[in-house]
């Protein structure tokens, strides 16, 4: 078992196999992502798992939180190779703000293990853009308009990452698994991290590496959004705020 309470502002633990506990607060039945759900995706649909990980969602709904219509979700992905490839989660879009050619931007911060995030910019049915940002602990990373993207967990330790977004849409899913996927997969190679293109996309730009994109912070970003709700508009009018990566 894990404490994650410093780190995420909650008094939740990890157990084995990829669960969440805690003895405060009712957590609410986690979203399994199954193999059946996930194999469109993958660069060889072929294993024995059949729970890759598991999404808590809405697990906090305090005050602020509804009165802003946003969300605060815990994904926890368990440490598993798939064939070659690490693993991930199935990837997707977010959907456009009403009358504007923008998405709804999501923001992520590390709890626990490392994250690998892959971000892909699309205009029309091309990739223009395709970004990959590690993350550790503490860190944060936001996911700009108009980016689809994957959380790969490339360490050998359980990665748990929670984030905040727009409660009001419903991911899109169908353009990554039309594809297969992101533009590029990630795989072990010599006991390295490898990209390879996913050649159902015909042509990917050359992937690119930033570091994560947002603010450092001295406390937990559960508690920090409670603190200072209005840092956070930018969720919901991303327009009034340039989000890079």
């Amino acid at each position: 078992m894990i404490n994650l309470e410093r780190r995420l502002g909650l008094a939740i633990f990890l157990e084995k196999g990829g669960s969440l506990g805690s003895k405060a607060i009712k957590l609410p039945k986690a979203d399994i992502r199954t193999f059946s759900q996930i194999k469109k995706v993958l660069f060889r649909p072929k294993t024995k798992l059949r729970k890759f990980y598991y999404m808590y969602r809405n697990v906090a709904q305090n005050a602020a939180l509804k009165k802003y219509k946003l969300r605060f979700d815990i994904t926890v992905i368990p440490h598993h190779e798939i064939g070659k490839e690490e693993i991930k989660t199935s990837g997707h879009y977010h959907a456009h703000l009403r009358k504007s050619d923008l998405t709804y931007p999501e923001v992520y911060q590390v709890i626990h293990g490392t994250a690998l995030y892959i971000l892909q910019k699309k205009s029309g049915s091309k990739i223009t853009d395709v970004v990959a940002v590690e993350a550790k602990p503490g860190n944060i990373v936001i996911v700009p308009p108009n980016y689809g993207h994957i959380t790969v967990n490339p360490s050998k330790q359980t990665l748990v990452m929670a984030n905040i977004v727009y409660s009001k849409f419903k991911s899109q899913y169908k353009g990554m698994e039309k594809k297969h996927g992101a533009a590029y997969y990630v795989v072990e190679r010599n006991n390295k991290i490898a990209f390879v293109v996913n050649p159902h996309y015909g042509y990917a730009p050359k992937i690119r590496f930033s570091e994560p994109n947002g603010r450092k912070l001295r406390s937990p970003i559960y508690s920090d959004f409670t603190k200072n709700p209005e840092k956070y508009f930018f969720l919901i009018k991303p327009q009034k705020n340039k989000i890079t990566i």
